[in-house]
């Protein structure tokens, strides 16, 4: 589901005008985004929720503006790209504080293409829990929403001789998190992740790097906005395509970020171990339209999620899922 989700990357995929039309659509989102986020307002103590949702964007950091912004006119020079819609359904999801097992759907609109001197990425995942986790004060099922945007830098592209025994390029990757849920905890979450990273010189996509990892947060529970401190973060993307009968591919991504400092009950907070992976048939294929349809199976590990400590429950989750992608 969430943090660094450059996946199903295919170098040779042609751009087709449907794809530079969400391309465009994203990269425009963004600029607004940016420019209003650069803008002095000020914002009364009681908002609409929508307004509240636009104050929020006053916590961005400056660094993460600048790298978008400036990113965006040349992003629109795509010279390959790949887009779906898809939907996940899973039962075994689990949440901080609760000792229940969460079913969980989550619909995904998820872009990424190659530009002039490097790589694009956007993700946002909608999900609907279950029963066992529900939204405040009300007995109907919590939403949430993540977004996800990270541009990467090329050394390659830029020019400079990157190849060096198992590495194929260097790039330096910068981006950031978006999510708001509406559950007792009221997360309002802000994260900006920029660091190096290397591509490996292997069949497919094997990506690692080391991240400047800073979050802001909401605790609706304690009443607190809550500032962690900066970590470290490493992780990785991988993509890797074969046949089994069918055209298939194995993907996904891992990230293990440090200790953030306290969090908002005033507790140490711990490392986490995030990973979620898919093995995807192209059922399209058997039917003749190859690279449109995908389906097959998700699974999600997490260790002490969102940095608590393994002694409460609901930190650690094992879930898989049936996954369906529609690809633009």
């Amino acid at each position: 589901m969430i943090a660094n989700r450059t996946l199903g990357i295919e170098r040779t995929t042609k751009v087709h005008p449907r794809s530079l039309v969400v391309h465009k659509l994203v990269c425009s989102v963004i600029f607004v985004v940016f420019q209003v986020r650069q803008m002095t307002i000020r914002f009364p103590q009681k908002l609409p929720v929508g307004l509240a949702l636009l104050k929020s964007f006053k916590r961005l950091p400056l660094a993460a503006a600048l790298v978008a912004a400036s990113l965006t006119p040349v992003a629109y020079g795509a010279d390959w790209s790949d887009a779906f819609i898809g939907i996940a359904q899973g039962s075994k999801f689990r949440e901080p504080g609760n000792p229940l097992d969460n079913d969980k759907t989550v619909a995904t609109a998820q872009y990424v293409g190659g530009y002039k001197y490097g790589v694009n990425f956007f993700t946002v995942d909608m999900l609907q829990s279950g029963p066992n986790d529900l939204a405040r004060g009300s007995k109907r099922p919590a939403q949430e929403v993540y977004a996800v945007y990270n541009n990467t830098v090329s050394l390659g592209k830029l020019g400079m001789d990157t190849k060096l025994g198992l590495i194929r390029d260097i790039g330096f990757q910068a981006g950031f998190d978006f999510n708001s849920k509406n559950d007792a905890f009221g997360a309002g979450l802000v994260k900006f992740i920029a660091g190096p990273k290397i591509e490996l010189d292997v069949p497919g996509l094997l990506t690692v790097g080391a991240f400047y990892y800073k979050e802001d947060n909401n605790n609706s529970i304690s009443g607190k906005n809550v500032n962690f401190d900066s970590a470290l973060r490493i992780g990785s993307v991988w993509s890797f395509n074969f046949n089994a009968g069918l055209p298939a591919t194995f993907k996904g991504w891992a990230t293990w970020t440090g200790n953030k400092g306290k969090d908002g009950f005033g507790g140490d907070t711990a490392p986490e171990t995030w990973m979620e992976s898919a093995l995807l048939f192209d059922i399209g294929s058997a039917m003749g339209a190859p690279k449109i349809v995908y389906g097959g199976l998700g699974y999600q590990y997490i260790k002490n999620k969102f940095g608590n400590q393994p002694s409460l429950t609901g930190t650690k989750v094992s879930s898989p899922s049936v996954k369906l992608e529609y690809h633009f």
